[in-house]
């Protein structure tokens, strides 16, 4: 299976120019004077562009970076978010003494752009598919800034649910304990997560997490291969930021991990 256009490996010669469309991000890419200028637009902010001008207008926000008089090639790729994420449920969850239950998460993808730069492929920046809301996991004291999942945790892949660059990451969550463990917010690291492509949808590994009787019992996350369900034979398009891991503890997170919202969240 082979990925989709969109993220094939384009040229680019010196003076030409292109837009590259990821749902709401328009990526305006310049080749000229021996740089790259890259432009992030959003909505209707691109409603300036003309595709059939010989050049984009000299006033976009231009990104500029150096490359060698020969250096022609890039290419775009979907990657996690460069913060850990929020997520809830789309209503609170009580999870049962020694139950499981499997959501799916849609995190918005942010558009990595690596191009040639002396011969040799060089990220320059990556930009989110759609502008995250902020949020703060922790204390006031002590604590992450994070990004916060505006669409909610469902029990159901329906892919009218989602947007067009939504990762769609499946999260098993089981309760070992004895008790009914609530589900309002998890505090999510993506770091260790690949982004695959199946039938045109983005999708991450599958990850299990386990709590016990307390909140500082968490084993952390185990992460496998591959996406699951119908999603198992897609074809990887970007590695983990932080690497591959089979499983991975989050210690530092653990008083927070997975719990119920405070009302200053």
């Amino acid at each position: 299976m082979a990925a989709s256009e969109r993220w094939h490996e384009r040229t680019l010669q010196d003076r030409e120019w292109l837009c590259a469309s990821f749902g709401n991000l328009t990526l305006v890419v310049h080749s000229i004077l021996e740089e790259w200028r890259v432009a992030p637009l959003y909505g209707s902010e691109c409603d300036c562009l003309m595709s059939d001008a010989d050049t984009p207008p000299e006033d976009l926000p231009w990104q500029r970076w150096d490359r060698g008089a020969k250096d022609v090639k890039l290419r775009f790729r979907p990657v996690f978010p460069d913060r850990p994420v929020i997520i809830r449920p789309r209503s609170p969850l009580n999870l049962s003494p020694r139950a499981k239950a499997t959501f799916y998460v849609g995190i918005p993808a942010f558009i990595e752009l690596t191009a040639h730069s002396e011969g040799q492929y060089e990220r320059l920046s990556a930009w989110p598919s759609e502008q995250p809301s902020n949020t703060w996991h922790g204390t006031p004291i002590s604590g992450t800034l994070c990004y916060s999942v505006k669409t909610r945790a469902r029990r159901q892949f329906v892919p009218e649910d989602w947007q067009e660059m939504s990762i769609i990451s499946t999260i098993e969550i089981a309760n070992t304990g004895t008790h009914s463990h609530p589900f309002e917010r998890l505090f999510y690291e993506t770091g260790h997560l690949s982004v695959f492509e199946h039938e045109g949808r983005l999708w991450s590994n599958h990850a299990r997490i386990r709590t016990g009787e307390k909140s500082d019992s968490l084993s952390g996350v185990v992460f496998a291969s591959k996406p699951v369900g119908e999603a198992t034979r897609a074809v990887e398009l970007a590695p983990p930021r932080q690497g591959r891991v089979r499983r991975s503890m989050l210690k530092e997170a653990f008083s927070t991990f997975l719990g119920v919202t405070h009302p200053n969240d």
